[in-house]
Order: structure tokens, then sequence, then C-alpha cells
């Protein structure tokens, strides 16, 4: 049964090729999808970690840094320890439009102060250090800011939030100078370890509180795309469905004369469900490849994790015997008479 299988592969290689391409397309929207999903988490990540804090402490009223703006004094914590930072979300008005941005003002050589991957850190007020997906200025330029014109030092990389809007670091004071008119507020500290103790009205987050305080806004496009996957899963394994299932109908007699000859139902069965793991293979490996392709195309940057390619075969073999379950069920009920009739 294994030859033969192969064999039909062969005869039908024209159907086979068409369903392979169209299952592989949707593969690869789905990986894409992934990649899209898992870049919002990806982005918050690094930002983080570029910032470098361990621990941050709020306002009691804020639900975290990123997703409210509620300034505190900054004498209000008492604690040389912690960094002051004010976040800010702002746009940059360029040749191209406006662009929505994240401002993260810090303390020059202090905790949350960037470490740039190009050029220079921060060294001193009027100058920012920013994503370099930010191209509209490269370093050595300036760009004006909530009024201030800062000149651009360096540039970190992949520090972006809420779906792709790039951070801009600064000096608190700028940052103090374009939200609250130069008044020593902050809208976070920062700390390198976990504090002991805050004074009242202030509240302690972990970094992964943080995370998902920044993440909660994009919970409704997350799920959205979550739910687009399994559409797509589901138009794959109709697609691999519908192909094995016609081929069952035109090999109806053919099924008939194994049957007759002795050939048992599990082997019959094993050819089918051998074609389903060659097409879903196949498409599989056509997948990974356009979705290379697609993802740059996006308008949103997509990021498809390893794990993700490392997962589409086994995805897609399960997808493909399940979707072959009708045609088993067609060579289930053929009868050997068949092959003896006119």
């Amino acid at each position: 049964m294994f030859r033969a299988a192969l064999r039909d592969l062969q005869w039908r290689k024209k159907r086979f090729v068409i369903a392979m391409l169209g299952v592989s397309l949707v593969f690869a929207m789905g990986l894409v999808m992934t990649g899209l999903a898992e870049s919002f988490s990806a982005e918050v990540d690094r930002t983080l970690a570029g910032v470098g804090a361990k621990t941050w402490v709020v306002s009691a009223d804020a639900s975290g840094p990123f997703t409210s703006f509620t300034p505190v004094p900054v004498d209000a914590i008492g604690d040389p320890a912690a960094s002051p930072v004010m976040v800010l979300r702002q746009t940059l008005v360029t040749d191209d439009g406006v662009r929505d941005i994240i401002v993260i003002g810090a303390e020059v050589g202090r905790l949350g102060s960037p470490k740039a991957r190009k050029g220079a850190d921060l060294s001193a007020g009027g100058q920012a250090v920013l994503d370099e997906d930010l191209d509209v200025v490269g370093i050595g330029g300036s760009l004006t800011v909530g009024g201030r014109t800062l000149d651009v030092v360096g540039t970190v990389s992949g520090q972006r939030l809420y779906a792709g809007l790039p951070v801009v670091y600064t000096s608190l004071t700028d940052a103090q100078a374009m939200a609250v008119d130069g008044q020593q507020l902050a809208t976070a500290f920062l700390y390198d370890s976990v504090p002991t103790e805050v004074p009242e009205g202030l509240r302690v987050m972990s970094v992964g509180q943080v995370k998902t305080d920044v993440l909660r806004p994009l919970d409704s496009a997350s799920s959205s795309i979550s739910f687009m996957r399994i559409l797509l899963w589901i138009v794959a394994a109709t697609v691999i469905g519908s192909v094995l299932y016609l081929q069952a109908m035109e090999r109806t007699r053919d099924f008939a004369v194994f049957k007759a000859t002795g050939t048992s139902t599990a082997s019959i069965g094993f050819g089918l469900a051998m074609q389903a793991v060659v097409l879903s293979l196949a498409a599989a490996v056509l997948a990974a490849m356009l979705s290379l392709v697609l993802a740059p195309l996006f308008p949103m940057h997509v990021e498809i994790p390893g794990s993700a390619f490392l997962l589409l075969p086994v995805i897609t073999v399960v997808v493909g015997l399940l979707a072959s379950l009708i045609a088993l069920r067609k060579t289930a009920t053929v009868q050997p008479a068949l092959a003896f009739g006119g």
C-alpha cells in the first residue's frame, strides 16, 4: 500500500501541488499571525530589559507606569536608591506625517538611562537616544518633541511598546519640561532590588506586573489574532480533507479490488494517512519559506519565534491526519464485491 499511495500521488500530482500551495499559504499566514502576537510580548520584554529596573514604584492611583499618567513629587519617596523617571505618550511631526512615540525621561547616568547600541549614551539634557525603528532622524540629527529640541546621540534596538510605538529616551528634566512645565515630578521610581517599604500613596510593581499592564490594552487584538489563527487551521484542515475525500471517492473501485485481494482496511487507511502526512509536511516546508517572505510586507512588526517553525510540522501532520478521517471512513465502508461489479 505504501508504493500504491506514492504512485497515486504521482498520478494526481497536479491536484496535490495545487492543494499543497493552498495549504502552505494558509499555514504561512498562521505563522505570520503567531509572529504578530509574539511581537507584542517580545517588544515589551526588550523595553523593560533596556530600562533595567527590577522593581517599579508608582502612584497607588496608577494602573501602571506606561498606561496612566499620575505624577508624584520626586522627593515623595525619600530614598536615594530610587531613580525617578517620567513616562509620556507624545507625537513627533515629520515630513512623512505624525509618528506616535513613548518618551522615557530618566536621570542621566542612573537606573533607567539607556545603554545605546549605536552612538553614545545620554550625558546631558537636550539629548535623546531613540529606537532605530524611528528612522526619521539619525545619530547627529535633531528632533522636536513636546516643544523641546533634542540632539540624537545614540540608538537602541527593538525597544517599542503598544504594537510598534518606538521609545525615545531623554533626560528627566527634558521630560518634565515637556509635560509639567519643569516641575519636579515623576511618574515612577526604579529600583534594582525590591524595596522593603514605600511611603503611603505609592505601590510596588514587579517587572511581570508592569508587562501585564502594558499588554492589557492589546488583549482584544491578541484574542482576535488567536481566533484568526484557529480559523486558518480549520481552513487548512478543510482543504486537506476535501482533497483526500475526493481522492477516496475516485478510488472506491481501487479500494474494493484491494479488499477483494486480501488487503486490510487498516493498510488502505495507512496509505491515505501517508498521503495526508506527505501533503502536510510539504506544505509546512513551503509555509515556512512563505512566512519569511510575507512577514516584512506587514506594516506591523512580525517576530516569528523559532519554536513556531519547529512546532509547525507537528501541527500540520496532526491537522492532515484529522482531516483525512473522512476519507478513512470512506475506505472502511467499501465492499469487496464492488470489485466484481459491471
